[in-house]
This record gives C-alpha cells, structure tokens and sequence, in this order.
C-alpha cells in the first residue's frame, strides 16, 4: 500500500494550520476594530450626557392637566424628552412624548418626541395625564443618565 510521504503530509499540516491562522487574524482584525468604534461612541456620548441635567418646578393640576417647567441645568442640548407619570398603585404608568406644538408644548403616548432643550433653556407645558392618583413624574432624556423626577408633594392642585 502506498500513502502520502510523511514530508508531503507534513507540509499539507504546516501550510493548513498557516491558512486557518490567517483567517482567525483577519477575523479578530474586523472584530476589534468594530468593537472599538463601538466602545468610542459610546464613551463619547457618556461624556458628553455628563454635561447634562434637566429639572421639573412649578408643577401644577387641575382637572387632568398637569403643569410646570422644564429646565436644562446642563451645557449640552437634550432631545427625546418624555415624561412618565407613574401612579399611586405603582403597576400603572402613563408614558408622554412631549413635543413642540408651534410656541408651546403637548404630549402623545405613541412614539416619538420631538422636543429638545438647549443648553440652559426653560419650557413650560401644559399636557393631560390620566388622572389625579399620580404618585411620582420621571422626565428623561436622549442620556440615559439624565433624568429629574418629582413626586406627589411637589404638586400643587389648583382647583
């Protein structure tokens, strides 16, 4: 019986073994590369969030309309603002998009906000939620970090 010559067999191993190396290498060349955009990107935005805050005063209600300002403390712009009012019995939230209606602001509980503060800026609002039993208000932001929430006591009822 004739077999492969243990110097070819041992060529035809060397030169596998070099082949799947070089496809491990340019797999990892792709994958650290991407990784590390990734990674970038998201240190860029953290630091950037960092610079940011945001404020709700001058909370009011009055038959199923809530009141107040927003305020961006930070010295970067905030986009995406929402606001969830999370009522007293805790398992039922109500989750508003605010947005830009011409001059002044307005909710929708479907997607999206349109709504973003410059730096230092204050808008007041004026939005129906569903109902007086209201225990705590959450606004956040575009930064996930970004948040400012009111309970209960910071509310005034004007009616």
């Amino acid at each position: 019986m004739k077999g492969i010559s243990p110097l070819i067999a041992t060529v035809l191993l060397i030169a596998f073994t070099i082949a799947v190396g070089g496809l491990i290498s340019i797999w990892l060349t792709g994958f650290t590369q991407t990784t590390t955009q990734s990674v970038g990107s998201q240190a860029s935005n953290q630091i950037t969030c960092a610079n940011g805050g945001l404020s709700l005063s001058s909370l009011s209600y009055c038959n199923g309309y809530l009141a107040g300002k927003i305020t961006n403390q930070g010295t970067v712009s905030l986009g995406n603002l929402s606001l969830t009012v999370i009522f007293t019995n805790s398992s039922n939230t109500q989750n508003l998009y605010l947005q830009l209606q011409g001059s002044s602001v307005g909710a929708i509980s479907t997607c999206c906000s349109n709504l973003t503060l410059s730096a230092s800026m204050i808008q007041a609002f004026n939005i129906t939620i569903g109902g007086s039993n209201y225990d705590t208000f959450r606004l956040t932001s575009n930064c996930s970090g970004v948040v400012a929430t009111a309970d209960s006591s910071s509310v005034v009822k004007t009616c």
